[in-house]
Protein backbone atom coordinates (compact mmCIF):
# COMPACT_ATOMS: atom_id res chain seq x y z
CA UNK A 1 0.00 0.00 0.00
CA UNK A 2 1.36 3.36 -0.56
CA UNK A 3 1.65 5.65 1.84
CA UNK A 4 -0.50 8.87 1.91
CA UNK A 5 2.04 11.07 2.13
CA UNK A 6 3.52 10.05 -1.31
CA UNK A 7 0.05 10.23 -2.28
CA UNK A 8 -0.61 13.58 -1.16
CA UNK A 9 2.72 14.55 -2.65
CA UNK A 10 1.82 13.37 -6.58
CA UNK A 11 -1.65 15.12 -5.78
CA UNK A 12 0.00 18.30 -5.43
CA UNK A 13 2.69 18.07 -7.84
CA UNK A 14 0.24 17.41 -10.19
CA UNK A 15 -1.53 20.17 -9.62
CA UNK A 16 1.63 22.57 -9.81
CA UNK A 17 2.15 21.34 -13.48
CA UNK A 18 -1.73 21.45 -14.19
CA UNK A 19 -1.64 24.95 -12.59
CA UNK A 20 1.51 25.91 -14.71
CA UNK A 21 0.01 24.59 -18.24
CA UNK A 22 -2.93 26.52 -17.84
CA UNK A 23 -1.53 30.08 -16.96
CA UNK A 24 1.23 29.24 -19.56
CA UNK A 25 -0.29 27.95 -22.91
CA UNK A 26 -2.69 29.75 -25.21
CA UNK A 27 -3.76 26.64 -26.89
CA UNK A 28 -7.57 25.56 -26.15
CA UNK A 29 -6.66 21.72 -26.29
CA UNK A 30 -3.51 22.88 -23.77
CA UNK A 31 -6.43 24.65 -21.17
CA UNK A 32 -8.27 21.98 -21.12
CA UNK A 33 -5.80 19.43 -20.63
CA UNK A 34 -5.07 21.56 -17.46
CA UNK A 35 -7.80 22.01 -16.30
CA UNK A 36 -8.63 17.97 -16.74
CA UNK A 37 -5.56 17.46 -14.62
CA UNK A 38 -6.48 20.19 -11.90
CA UNK A 39 -10.10 18.11 -11.19
CA UNK A 40 -8.00 14.87 -11.45
CA UNK A 41 -5.02 16.15 -8.99
CA UNK A 42 -7.84 17.34 -6.94
CA UNK A 43 -9.11 13.77 -6.67
CA UNK A 44 -5.79 12.53 -5.49
CA UNK A 45 -5.34 14.78 -3.08
CA UNK A 46 -8.84 13.74 -1.83
CA UNK A 47 -8.22 10.59 -1.48
CA UNK A 48 -4.70 10.70 0.33
CA UNK A 49 -6.46 12.86 3.06
CA UNK A 50 -8.98 10.62 3.53
CA UNK A 51 -6.81 7.93 4.22
CA UNK A 52 -4.46 10.36 6.39
CA UNK A 53 -8.07 10.95 8.74
CA UNK A 54 -9.37 7.32 8.46
CA UNK A 55 -10.23 5.82 11.53
CA UNK A 56 -13.28 3.28 10.18
CA UNK A 57 -14.24 2.18 6.88
CA UNK A 58 -17.43 4.56 6.19
CA UNK A 59 -15.39 7.80 5.44
CA UNK A 60 -13.19 6.32 2.67
CA UNK A 61 -16.28 4.56 0.74
CA UNK A 62 -18.13 7.97 0.76
CA UNK A 63 -15.08 10.01 -0.39
CA UNK A 64 -14.21 6.84 -3.27
CA UNK A 65 -18.05 8.27 -4.24
CA UNK A 66 -17.12 12.04 -3.52
CA UNK A 67 -14.02 11.77 -6.08
CA UNK A 68 -15.88 9.28 -8.68
CA UNK A 69 -18.36 11.95 -9.04
CA UNK A 70 -16.30 14.96 -9.30
CA UNK A 71 -14.37 12.75 -11.98
CA UNK A 72 -17.64 12.17 -13.43
CA UNK A 73 -18.15 16.06 -13.93
CA UNK A 74 -14.49 16.90 -15.14
CA UNK A 75 -15.05 14.15 -17.48
CA UNK A 76 -18.45 16.17 -18.39
CA UNK A 77 -17.04 19.43 -18.67
CA UNK A 78 -14.37 18.29 -20.95
CA UNK A 79 -16.84 17.13 -23.29
CA UNK A 80 -18.22 20.30 -23.23
CA UNK A 81 -15.24 22.27 -23.84
CA UNK A 82 -14.08 19.68 -26.38
CA UNK A 83 -17.40 20.54 -28.59
CA UNK A 84 -17.01 24.58 -27.99
CA UNK A 85 -13.58 24.17 -29.16
CA UNK A 86 -14.12 22.01 -32.37
CA UNK A 87 -17.03 24.87 -32.95
CA UNK A 88 -14.31 27.84 -32.36
CA UNK A 89 -11.79 25.97 -34.99
CA UNK A 90 -14.17 25.51 -37.21
CA UNK A 91 -15.30 29.38 -37.44
CA UNK A 92 -11.62 31.18 -36.52
CA UNK A 93 -9.72 28.75 -38.01
CA UNK A 94 -6.83 28.73 -35.06
CA UNK A 95 -6.97 27.17 -31.64
CA UNK A 96 -5.03 29.95 -30.14
CA UNK A 97 -7.89 31.44 -27.11
CA UNK A 98 -6.38 35.08 -27.47
CA UNK A 99 -8.60 35.35 -31.29
CA UNK A 100 -11.92 34.87 -28.73
CA UNK A 101 -12.12 38.24 -27.56
CA UNK A 102 -15.57 38.64 -28.45
CA UNK A 103 -18.09 36.13 -27.58
CA UNK A 104 -20.44 37.03 -30.35
CA UNK A 105 -19.38 34.93 -33.01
Amino acid sequence: MVPYTQVIGLALILFVLALALVLTRRSLLALLAGVQGVFTSLCLALLGFVRMHAAGGGAVSEAYGFALIILVVAAAELALGLSIGVAFVRRRRSVNVENASVLRW
